[in-house]
């Protein structure tokens, strides 16, 4: 899957397929872009779970006031959000997967 001037190529039939484009004019085979859709999910749920820990620990160690533990949730939520999308910003920009299904 190398990518040359807008064009990356198909693996499954090796046909070169605009940037961009969604199925492959050769096999029609599916073009998808980016970061997949259960890395997306698995930091959202990163994030959720990190709030919430970093909420516990203020609850357990400095107050019990429900807003600002809000707060710490949610600055928690948002810095880990940011740093999960540098991370699949790093690893998937650029990336395309084709993806082909055989029907009988």
């Amino acid at each position: 899957m190398t990518s040359s001037n807008h064009t990356v190529t198909c693996p499954h039939c090796m046909n070169e397929v605009p940037w961009g484009a969604h199925v492959c004019r050769g096999c029609q085979a599916e073009v998808r872009y980016g970061t997949p859709q259960g890395v997306v999910v698995f930091f959202l749920i990163l994030c959720v779970i990190a709030g919430w820990w970093g909420a516990k620990v203020v609850r357990t160690f400095v107050t019990t006031n429900p807003t600002l533990l809000w707060i710490v949730f949610g600055i928690v939520f948002l810095l880990c959000g940011l740093a999960s999308r540098k991370i699949c910003k790093r690893f998937y920009d650029g990336k395309t997967v084709f993806r082909r299904f055989y029907r009988k």
